[in-house]
């Protein structure tokens, strides 16, 4: 022989399969392999998000829409101009940037959709919501785009919302 291990496996048949070690080692290591690389690709997908806030991920329509909605469910707590009153946090500013800087519209869209309006949570639709942060981005100078912010969550998770570009290639 030439050092390697065969191995017999019988199945119902009775039919015997000789197989080499080598291969069966081969094969649980490209399944292995395999495995790894795709959780790496995900991992590394998943930490260099597509955008940022500065690169324009909303329009200046749905930041209309967004006013309007805001003024409708959100102002008689986050006051007209965004600061903010007694537990209402203020959505405009440093206060806004210090408190969403580095997470996602992703995490801002999933805390609205779960905790506003306070008197009624969860009765906003997605696409309102959307509206409401467009609104807010565009009140905190964020620039707007072409394409408007959709319910999409998973390119809502790759939105960073921050005054940094994303770097270049992404």
């Amino acid at each position: 022989m030439n050092g390697t291990r065969n191995r017999e496996f019988s199945g119902r048949g009775n039919s015997v399969v000789r197989v080499s070690g080598r291969l069966v080692f081969g094969v649980l290591l490209a399944g292995m392999l395999a495995a790894c690389l795709g959780g790496a690709i995900r991992s590394a997908r998943a930490a260099s998000p597509a955008k940022t806030t500065m690169d324009g991920v909303y329009t200046d329509d749905q930041a209309k829409r967004g006013k309007d909605q805001y003024t409708t469910t959100c102002s008689g707590c986050h006051m007209e101009d965004l600061s903010g009153s007694g537990q209402a946090l203020p959505l405009a500013g440093d206060a806004f940037t210090q408190v969403w800087d580095g997470q996602t519209v992703a995490d801002l869209l999933n805390l609205i959709q779960t905790t506003m309006p306070q008197d009624k949570p969860g009765t906003l639709t997605p696409e309102a919501s959307l509206d409401v942060i467009s609104y807010l981005l565009q009140f905190n100078q964020f620039p707007a785009g072409k394409e408007e912010l959709k319910n999409d969550p998973d390119a809502l998770k790759n939105i960073i919302i921050t005054r940094k570009a994303a770097p270049e290639g992404h």
